[in-house]
């Protein structure tokens, strides 16, 4: 790299070369008690193109409903909240999301990222989030978060 350029030039990415989150989709997973909020990314993992409640009614039902979803996007790689401890350990509610997931995501090939979501939800409540939105809108804050984590060099 020429010594001309700048700092804040030579973090940026090689445009020939996509940063590694970015080239496949991505869809993010906030597994709630009564709802899965999910946003999906475009096909080259660049921005959010859809975000949407599904309503929990339980095992098969929502396995069927993400399948739904999932199906419609092939490919994808999954990132899923997992509730930790402020000190990074997992809590009683990571024990359960990791449950549920292995249960939703059955059968399935998909890649499966597991990601630190403290406090998304209350990202997502502050943001100004509506009660039937936030866990969509917590889903697309972890999203965006691991986009960003995956693009630095």
């Amino acid at each position: 790299m020429s010594k001309s350029k700048s700092r804040s030039q030579s973090r940026l990415h090689d445009p020939e070369r996509p940063p590694p989150a970015l080239g496949r989709r991505v869809c993010a997973l906030d597994l709630g008690e009564r709802r899965i909020g999910l946003a999906m990314t475009d096909a080259g993992g660049s921005f959010v193109t859809v975000r949407q409640v599904l309503q929990r009614t339980g095992g098969s039902v929502d396995a069927a409903a993400l399948g739904a979803v999932l199906d419609a996007y092939p490919g994808a790689t999954i990132v899923i909240g997992l509730p930790l401890n402020t000190d990074g350990t997992e809590s009683a509610q990571a024990t359960r999301t990791r449950r549920w997931a292995s249960q939703l995501l059955e059968g399935r090939s998909e890649p499966v990222i597991w990601k630190d979501e403290h406090l998304t939800t209350q990202a997502a409540w502050r943001g100004g989030a509506a009660d039937e939105d936030v866990d969509a809108r917590a889903a697309e804050i972890l999203l965006a978060d691991y986009l960003r984590s995956q693009s630095r060099c």
